[in-house]
């Protein structure tokens, strides 16, 4: 049986990296069925009950050894698990599980990541330097190419695609009427999905942003709706932004724990999205509802630019004018960028190709070894 070991973000109810989650082990078992999948989480037992997979904890090593010990493949990814914005601590926990895996002499792949920023010049450096190591590197944007670059890694193993959740198909447009119903929201209106999170410069912001989605919903009669997509960390910033909304316009917040099928379920009842998470921006794209990007990390920028999206500009600088000439954009402009989702959901498919071939290439080197893979195979 192959084995696989899974190394991300997860299990923090942030519905882009369990969209990825999602994606990777769908791929993974509608060919390398049956496949042993071991995913490190930061909440183990709902991982292995949502997934049905094998899941352990992020901090027991003991455990992620062992299972390194034994894989054919390490996959570390997706998501910006390569940066130091979050935290160096983050930074060097993910390098450490590409280091363990190479001690293993077990194949690693970094699989469809957003890289940098990294601000240290020394976590920098040391990134470069493991990530050389890597059999197979795949990145999901130009940006995340360009770092590589200049971090010294080889070209030889570096790939560009795109993120892998765009492999995921159209949310159940039923599915998602049901959802909002649950929350009294009714479809005789358009709808205008929110999607923010919580902000340094919260005040400035919502300000402009409540302004801009009061005039948006004013123009084309819609209902507002705010969207978690970390849940619950998410829920203030939309209750925030909801409270100084004008009277008049009709807006809820959707506060629920969703999983991957059910958000793009809602979005795809959506007419408009509005937001500041890539995958909420994402989720969008794959459903082909127009949106409207506000941009707060890199990540963002550079989904934006391969696709040919629609930015409202960066959230400390934002005008209620600029976001409402951006939404009139984004639905005047969607097909230009369903042309670009197209070709994007190819590239995201490679990730999932260049995963299998390198595991076939694992397989034959243990061959050729005469091991017959006997200690990684029941």
């Amino acid at each position: 049986m192959t084995r696989i070991v899974i190394s991300g973000y997860y299990g923090f109810a942030n519905a882009g990296d369990e969209a990825m989650l999602t994606a990777i082990i769908s791929a993974l078992r509608s060919v390398e069925n049956p496949a042993e999948l071991t995913v490190i989480s930061g909440s183990p037992e709902i991982t292995a009950a949502r997934y049905g997979v094998i899941s352990i904890h992020r901090f027991n090593f003991l455990k992620i050894i062992n299972v390194l010990s034994g894989c054919d493949l390490l996959l570390s990814g997706g998501g910006s698990l390569l940066q130091d914005v979050t935290s160096r601590k983050s930074l060097l926990y993910y390098l450490t599980v590409l280091v363990l895996g190479r001690v293993f002499s077990r194949k690693v792949m970094l699989f469809a990541q957003g890289i940098g920023p990294i601000k240290s010049r020394n976590l920098k450096k040391l990134t470069g330097i493991i990530c050389n190591k890597a059999d197979l590197i795949t990145v999901r944007d130009t940006d995340s190419l360009k770092e590589l670059e200049q971090m010294g890694v080889s070209k030889n193993c570096v790939h560009l695609t795109a993120d892998a959740v765009l492999t995921l198909k159209k949310g159940d447009k039923k599915l998602g009427e049901k959802l909002l119903q649950q929350f009294g929201i009714e479809r005789d209106k358009p709808l205008v999905a929110v999607s923010v999170r919580k902000w340094q410069a919260a005040g400035s912001y919502l300000k402009e942003l409540a302004d801009a989605v009061a005039a948006i919903a004013a123009d084309y009669k819609a209902r507002v709706v705010f969207l978690p997509l970390q849940y619950p960390d998410d829920v203030e910033a939309c209750r925030n932004l909801h409270n100084i909304l004008p009277e008049e316009t009709e807006a809820y917040v959707l506060d629920a724990e969703y999983d991957t099928e059910q958000f793009l379920a809602l979005i795809a009842n959506f007419s408009l999205l509005i937001g500041m998470r890539l995958h909420a921006l994402i989720f969008a794209a794959i459903t082909e509802i127009p949106f409207v990007a506000l941009s707060c990390d890199p990540k963002i920028d550079g989904f934006i630019k391969e696709i040919g999206g629609v930015s409202a500009g960066n959230i400390d600088k934002l005008n209620a004018e600029n976001i409402k000439a951006a939404a009139e954009n984004a639905l005047a402009e969607n097909a230009a960028c369903g042309q670009r989702l197209s070709e994007m959901c190819k590239n995201a498919q490679l990730n999932f190709d260049m995963a299998f071939a390198l595991l076939q290439d694992g397989k034959t080197e243990r061959e050729q070894k005469g091991d017959g893979g006997n200690a990684v195979n029941d």
